[in-house]
């Protein structure tokens, strides 16, 4: 059930990058809602506490996890590509944010 929230808010952001008309709306918004996942799947792995841990273990562990759970073959292919491009477009931005401070 949280997968199918994961990808609910994946179209939300999707939608509103495009009604914003920019990309790296689409960008930031995924690349943060990743290092989220992957910030909780961290942290349920290594905290101490057995009731924090099955809480946080409920959620994915990346984007792609849920890509690959819910599609196959040259779908999950085409949106792995897509991804990897995505966040290379948020590291260009990031550096580029980065050299004009």
């Amino acid at each position: 059930m949280d997968a199918f929230i994961i990808l609910l808010i994946v179209i939300v952001i999707i939608c509103w990058a495009c009604y914003q008309r920019r990309l790296s709306t689409a960008a930031y918004g995924i690349a943060s809602l990743d290092l989220f996942l992957r910030i909780v799947d961290f942290v349920s792995k290594n905290i101490g506490s057995n009731s924090i841990s099955k809480f946080f273990s409920k959620f994915p562990n990346s984007l792609l996890w849920v890509a690959d759970k819910y599609t196959d073959g040259i779908i999950y292919l085409i949106i792995s590509w897509l991804f990897i491009i995505l966040m290379i477009y948020f590291l260009f931005l990031s550096i580029v944010s980065f050299i004009k401070k």
